[in-house]
């Protein structure tokens, strides 16, 4: 009897009649990148409960599970759902409710934009984000606010750079701000020119005009934080790093997490100030399914565009000029030393030479003997030969974004010079030190598309293919480790890699399918690939069709 059950089950195997378990959906017929230690890829996976219950050959995953789920993936690849590691959630769901500047050739299109959105909007403030004054044709030179001033007596303007870190105000918002010829702000600038407010703020001057810019209403911030995650679906991101949050938006997002209206995975950076700072000391690492917030993000220094990163040695084309520190560097260290006692991460943007020296050597200070601890430097944009070996010697993670270099090419070399833009955008060199890179968009200033930070990271070339060789091309990742820096090496930077980051069982079945296989496909077509279907915890929230 033994051996006749015995031949009955290997005959229903055989032959695709068994089914030992129930699944709610298995995949099949594709090619899967699980992104795993092994580098595996798989033809089938089975899942159960928003969970990958087994990865495998096509064969044994129908035999084994019945499921009346089944999707034939047509041999379409299949990745790990995509995790940005640098991106600004919020700020991106402002843009679709503000003049879109991204773009611009020209200040007259500035301009022209900005008179558009005023025409077909009642708002009280104008508000955008994208210029980018090296696009122009006299790009050396920040724009004023003689023409907004002229055109907008009554109604404040303010349009922020595409960094961040610099904005244009016409008069009015300036007056509305207290803003004189006298006003001074620390880590900032307020810019003069004969005499006069030209409505450039830089930094930490942005940050005070900002506080007298009503807020928009909770309602507002939940439609647009709705928009803006399908829009991030559409891009097949399935997980963000959301690099600084305030703690009235803190609490609209764990409100927002508790009720189930938000479904992508955020891990969460505070900024170390106002409520932030007893919430982290009192409640210490707050993580539910899908929303963790266990780290701390420091701001060191401003932007490269805007001659706000801070340099050892003054700027190739502003002479004197070595950009600044945003905060005293006893104070970032008292930061960091918070964070180690409550087991925080701390991740700090350093664009400039000076700033990543900095804070790698506070690092360095307060890390010491510090078991798994994960620390990162965003950004890490400049960086000098020893910093490169801290990154290693320290075990601090660098978080990168492809799209920067790919941006600012075209003027890197005049602001940094032939010997130090060496040492400019350096993924690779600095992957072979730290063994991890995390890669992201720092979405809204890049474009929110995964796909270009790919293809950004392993060509270093634009969206037009140039330069024709790449910028700087021995610094191109491997496709290999582009795609673990958009999948399972930012889940392990955020002690994620258990339950996300890559296809295996036991963890969360968030997956995207795309129309070509971006490990294979030509680099010419990459750009020309799109993403058809966004699953997160087994449930589909994206379809092309």
């Amino acid at each position: 009897m033994k051996i006749f059950k015995l031949l009955v089950l290997s005959s229903l195997l055989l032959f695709g009649c068994y089914q030992g378990e129930d699944a709610d959906l298995i995949i099949h017929n594709a090619k899967i990148y699980a992104c795993d230690e092994g580098f595996n890829v798989y033809e089938a996976m089975a899942i159960r409960d928003g969970k990958i219950i087994q990865m495998g050959p096509e064969r044994e995953i129908l035999n084994g599970y019945a499921c009346d789920n089944l999707i034939n993936a047509e041999l379409q690849a299949i990745y790990p759902g995509f995790y940005d590691g640098h991106c600004h959630f919020l700020s991106y769901a402002k843009t679709l409710g503000q003049v879109n500047l991204v773009g611009c050739l020209s200040f007259d299109e500035v301009v022209k934009r900005i008179t558009d959105f005023k025409n077909e909007n009642d708002v009280k403030w104008v508000l955008g984000r994208g210029w980018d004054q090296t696009l122009w044709e006299n790009d050396s030179l920040f724009p004023t606010n003689e023409k907004l001033n002229e055109l907008f007596p009554e109604t404040p303007i303010l349009v922020r750079r595409i960094d961040g870190h610099a904005a244009l105000a016409n008069k009015k918002a300036l007056e509305i701000a207290g803003f004189t010829v006298d006003t001074k702000v620390e880590g900032g600038i307020v810019e003069i020119k004969n005499g006069k407010l030209t409505g450039i703020l830089l930094d930490n001057a942005f940050d005070v005009i900002n506080k007298v810019v009503p807020d928009w209403s909770l309602e507002q911030k939940k439609v647009y934080l709705k928009k803006a995650e399908y829009k991030l679906f559409e891009q097949g991101l399935t997980s963000i790093n959301d690099a600084g949050v305030d703690d009235i938006d803190r609490d609209l997002f764990i409100d927002m997490y508790e009720n189930n209206e938000l479904t992508i995975n955020s891990y969460m950076m505070l900024f170390p100030e106002g409520d932030n700072l007893g919430f982290a000391t009192s409640k210490g690492i707050v993580k539910s399914p899908k929303l963790n917030i266990r780290s701390f993000k420091l701001i060191a220094d401003g932007a490269l565009g805007s001659w706000g990163a801070c340099l050892h040695d003054e700027y190739n084309d502003n002479p004197h000029q070595h950009g600044y520190l945003l905060k005293e560097e006893s104070g970032m260290k008292d930061v960091a030393e918070l964070a180690k006692e409550i087991g925080y991460q701390l991740n700090t943007h350093c664009i400039g030479d000076s700033a990543n020296s900095v804070m790698l050597n506070i690092y360095k200070d307060v890390i010491q003997d510090t078991y798994d601890h994960r620390w990162k430097i965003e950004h890490a944009q400049v960086l000098t030969p020893s910093s490169f070996e801290l990154f290693g010697t320290i075990g601090v993670i660098p978080s990168v974004q492809p799209t920067h270099c790919t941006s600012d090419m075209r003027w890197a070399e005049t602001r940094l010079g032939k010997d130090r833009v060496k040492y400019a955008y350096a993924y690779n060199d600095i992957l072979e030190k730290a063994g991890i890179v995390v890669l992201g968009t720092d979405f809204p200033i890049e474009n929110i598309s995964v796909i270009e930070t790919f293809y950004a990271a392993i060509s270093r070339k634009d969206k037009d293919g140039l330069p024709v060789n790449g910028f700087q091309i021995e610094n191109a990742l491997s496709r290999k480790d582009a795609l673990m820096g958009i999948t399972y090496w930012p889940a392990f930077s955020n002690f994620e890699e258990v339950e996300r980051g890559s296809l295996e069982a036991g963890k969360n079945a968030d997956f995207v399918f795309l129309t070509n296989d971006i490990m294979e496909v030509k680099e010419s077509e990459l750009l020309n690939t799109f993403v058809l279907r966004t699953f997160v915890d087994g449930k589909e929230v994206f379809n092309a069709k």
